[in-house]
């Protein structure tokens, strides 16, 4: 790959240019490439919707309602006697409560009679009630006692409310409930809007609007723009997010470090990682908004030229945080935002009176599920050794409290594993496996071992430019780690092109020669194919020139096994005991060109023997179904293109309809291709794209 680059840049980008000089007398033709369905878009605020009457007459008849924005040392029996006096009898009252036993300020209450919840929305307009009514037609509410004095009173309509405290910006095809309990988020609107006016100096009064300007799988955050004009952005996480506290502290401070290291990120005004204590009722950033635009709204109309200035952009800005000198491997935080007993290893020196630290991990791999609980080192980490071995120690922990067998989470491989449960005891014998090689998987020489941070999830989205395409803002720092070099490189998911043979050999990338001739179909998929090698091979070119440290190593065959083994020995386990295993095998098959490359061994030494081994049949088997199952992987995203959904079955709303049509005909047609009952049968029980048990 690098005798390839070797070749001048310059000379490189010079004879680019007289290929698209050349395809300029070409016809044209007007076949985009469609960007890929999902992840954080842009919303609008829907028009408010109509009250149909089936839904009144529901609503009349309930007798639950759920009360946010209530003090947080109110206990059960002070609300249940206040609903008691001011609505009627309550069979009971539930307040919600965090991780850390501290109320969240919402209760569930259950009246004992129907209707009550609707009386309830109605006679009680001073309160956060999830019940939906007309406000225009609620009369002023009689003097309250001293708790309803003490209760937030929202400005804005109760539906209004309701859409920002709800997921509204697309539909799940499968499981969709549960995605969306997942991301509701109750809170103090007006809270959230005194504290964005204070950061700009202003009253509450100030405020213009507040709306939701995008959501994604952790976080929803919304626009709150002042009658002057000026915004700020507020970002809160939803409760599902983990860890709690610990993510939205890390993010601060790493903003903080990198925007001293020149790169352009918003500045944070204001936060809190204490959802129980503060006014608003949750985890919350504000920030200021970013200039410019997100560059994921052209991605895929971007000329070459262009494509050449964000890249090049893209590399400076990862020269800029490889240069930050960094003490050890885990996150970023302020001192002051880490528990008393948290380890925490100083960054040194800072001019920050704060202190910033390197402290635990963030990533959800440290914290899925019961992980959380956990009693482990999750960092920050002194060696690349210690991290290796850290991630494999937390899985081992959890398998042997909580694995049980189970069938794989993705169900397209249950077919080929024959609908078998996978035993837990299979992925820990790998897991000890890996611990006996991990050692070897540590280069000997220290440059390698450099704490490097980089962005989590460097797309489209999260980079911001300006209209003449220079990059003025990259957001979303959210679960960013700190790690060694070698395990740190990486070419950005949206650039890279690794499973393209020519990307691979580091060859300039040209059109085809008959491109006039195709048609149109052809035309574009040539065309497509051309812009991933074109990402491919500049963001590996300008990486050579400007950032040495990390081209070298992306260079290293071996470090590319490694960082897969590194990943999938921390993968929460879900029943899938391939992909480690067959790394390993690798392993033990590219055990001296490992060791060599590692400095463990050199050509003229005996090097020392490979601690793991394998049987031939089940070296036999294993590679088998990795290669079914990344067939499978081929398969499903076909498929899932042609439905027009992502990895979780989302799709944006005006698209759900035809997204179920087009799933149900693709559904009939494979149940016709099945030659038996017994094959229907089971196709039904597993079909990827009907609600399941994910944890069966």
């Amino acid at each position: 790959m690098s005798g390839r680059l070797d070749q001048s840049l310059d000379s490189i980008i010079e004879s680019q240019k007289k290929a698209k000089k050349e395809s300029h007398r070409r016809r044209k033709v007007g076949v985009k490439a469609k960007a890929p369905v999902g992840g954080v878009k842009k919303t609008v605020k829907p028009a408010k919707p109509a009250v149909k009457a089936a839904a009144a007459a529901s609503q009349s008849q309930s007798s639950k309602i759920v009360v946010s924005g209530l003090p947080f040392d109110v206990n059960e029996a002070q609300i249940k006697e206040y609903f008691i006096k001011t609505v009627g009898p309550v069979k009971k009252v539930t307040v919600q409560y965090n991780q850390n036993g501290q109320s969240r300020g919402i209760a569930d209450v259950i009246f004992s009679k129907p209707g009550l919840a609707a009386k309830a929305a109605k006679d009680q307009n001073g309160m956060l009630i999830e019940v939906v009514v007309d406000a225009r037609n609620v009369p002023e509410p009689a003097k309250q006692s001293k708790l309803a004095d003490r209760i937030t009173s929202a400005s804005v309509d109760a539906d209004l409310n309701q859409e920002l405290f709800e997921y509204t910006s697309g539909r799940w095809l499968y499981n969709e409930p549960l995605r969306l309990a997942e991301r509701k988020l109750v809170f103090n609107v007006d809270e959230l809007k005194r504290i964005a006016a204070e950061c700009l100096r202003k009253p509450l009064s100030e405020v213009k609007e507040c709306f939701k300007l995008a959501e994604g799988g952790f976080n929803r955050v919304f626009q709150i723009t002042m009658k002057d004009g000026s915004e700020v952005i507020a970002r809160l996480p939803y409760p599902s997010t983990q860890p709690h506290r610990l993510a939205m502290a890390s993010e601060v401070a790493t903003l903080d470090l990198v925007r001293a290291a020149g790169v352009p990120v918003p500045k944070v005004l204001s936060y809190s990682t204490d959802a129980a204590q503060n006014s608003v009722g949750a985890e919350f950033m504000i920030m200021e908004k970013a200039p410019g635009r997100p560059i994921g709204d052209s991605w895929f109309d971007l000329t070459e030229d262009q494509r050449l200035k964000v890249i090049s952009e893209v590399v400076q800005a990862e020269v800029k945080l490889s240069k930050i000198d960094l003490p050890a491997y885990g996150c970023v935080y302020y001192e002051h935002d880490l528990p008393a007993d948290t380890r925490r290893i100083l960054i040194t020196p800072t001019s920050d009176s704060r202190r910033l630290c390197v402290g635990p991990h963030t990533s959800r791999r440290w914290w899925y599920k019961e992980r959380g609980s956990l009693d482990i080192h999750r960092g920050p980490h002194s060696s690349p050794l210690d991290l290796l071995l850290g991630v494999a120690t937390k899985e081992l922990s959890w398998l042997k409290a909580f694995g049980r067998p189970r069938l794989p989470f993705e169900r397209t491989y249950r077919e080929c594993m024959g609908y078998k449960k996978s035993q837990p005891e299979e992925h820990i014998e790998s897991l000890e496996k890996y611990v006996k090689v991990a050692p070897y998987l540590v280069p000997t020489e220290a440059r390698f071992h450099r704490p490097i941070l980089r962005h989590p999830d460097l797309q489209p989205n999260n980079i911001f430019v300006s209209e003449n395409l220079d990059i003025v803002g990259i957001i979303d720092w959210q679960h960013g780690s700190v790690l060694p070099q070698f395990l740190a490189a990486g070419i950005p998911d949206y650039i890279q092109n690794y499973h393209d043979e020519e990307s691979l050999s580091g060859v300039p990338p040209k059109l085809p020669e008959d491109l006039d001739r195709m048609d149109d179909e052809q035309r574009a998929e040539a065309l497509e194919r051309y812009r991933r090698r074109h990402l491919h091979f500049f963001y590996l070119a300008f990486t050579q020139r400007f950032n040495p440290a990390h081209f070298e190593v992306l260079a290293r065959r071996t470090d590319i096994l490694t960082r897969k083994l590194f990943d999938h020995a921390g993968t929460p386990w879900e029943g899938n005991n391939i992909p480690l295993k067959a790394d390993l095998i690798h392993v033990s098959k590219m055990w001296r060109e490992l060791i060599e490359d590692n400095g463990h061994a050199t050509k003229a030494t005996t090097p020392p023997l490979c601690p793991i081994s394998f049987a031939e049949s089940d070296v036999r088997y294993t590679i088998d179904m990795l290669q079914e199952q990344e067939e499978t992987d081929t398969q499903l995203e076909s498929v899932r293109n042609a439905i027009r959904i992502n990895t979780e079955g989302w799709t944006p709303k005006e698209e759900y309809d035809g997204a179920v049509e087009r799933e149900t005909l693709i559904k009939g047609k494979y149940l016709e291709y099945l030659d038996t009952d017994e094959e229907r049968k089971m196709a039904l029980e597993h079909w990827p794209f009907d609600d399941f048990d994910e944890d069966e």
